[in-house]
């Protein structure tokens, strides 16, 4: 048990989970749905793709990060910069076609998460320490 509790830090979080704080848990979850629905929606749009997608993009990480994430409040949810880099990406070679275009957008995502992962295995997430600390003296 203790091996998936270290590749699942959230099964620790939710033994230790108490009672009183569901109700405040089950507000921030409400109003943070409020704002992040609408949002996925159009970022999937100005991607691209269709809103539902937008949907799916917006809810399912928040379960991943809930079972895998460090920490019992999950700060993420979609990000405005990834659209364009989508959009010009996946409506070339998608050539209209709206289910290329959602399977191509799909597979980005997947890569980039794979990617993602191996960064964390390797252990090479120093780089963007570097990265930022040689940016940072630029300016």
């Amino acid at each position: 048990m203790n091996r998936f509790k270290r590749w699942l830090p959230g099964l620790q979080i939710l033994s230790t989970y108490q009672a009183a704080w569901f109700a405040r848990d089950l507000m921030a979850g409400l109003v943070l749905a409020t704002m992040l629905v609408p949002v996925g929606i159009a970022y999937a749009l100005a991607s691209g793709v269709p809103g539902i997608y937008g949907l799916y993009a917006t809810i399912v990480p928040l379960f991943a990060y809930a079972l895998f994430g460090p920490s019992r409040i999950p700060v993420l949810g979609p990000d405005s910069a990834l659209a364009p880099v989508i959009l010009a990406v996946v409506l070339p070679l998608s050539a209209g076609d709206p289910m290329l275009t959602v399977a191509l957008a799909s597979m980005m995502a997947v890569v980039s998460g794979l990617v993602c992962v191996l960064i964390g295995v390797l252990r090479l997430g120093f780089v963007t320490e570097l990265l930022s600390k040689r940016f940072a003296t630029d300016t």
